[in-house]
């Protein structure tokens, strides 16, 4: 991985960093305004750094313990209170994983 590559990677994590505290601060807030649309700015920044991540790497193995760290540092809680509607593609998927890797 090239150097600016690198660099860019690290801003892109800061960035998720600061909208995560600011979804903190105003989770408690009576609008969900605001709350929604730094959702979408961290998931967006989030895709964005997955796919730096995933393109700029040689080493996979490494690349996913990263993605690892990354999705238990700022996605633990979503993760925690996740629930897919029966219907979900994504819970089919999740059945998947659950009935034959568990």
């Amino acid at each position: 991985m090239k150097d600016n590559k690198l660099y860019h990677i690290l801003d892109l994590i800061e960035e998720i960093n600061k909208v995560n505290k600011m979804l903190i601060l105003h989770k408690d807030s009576d609008s969900t305004l605001m709350s929604d649309q730094y959702k979408n700015q961290k998931l967006k920044l989030s895709n964005y750094l997955l796919k730096e991540l995933l393109t700029n790497s040689d080493n996979r193995t490494e690349v996913m313990y990263i993605i690892k760290l990354f999705i238990e540092k700022f996605y633990n809680n979503e993760i925690s209170h996740l629930h897919f509607e029966e219907n979900d593609n994504l819970k089919k998927i999740e059945n998947v994983f659950i009935e034959n890797y568990a």
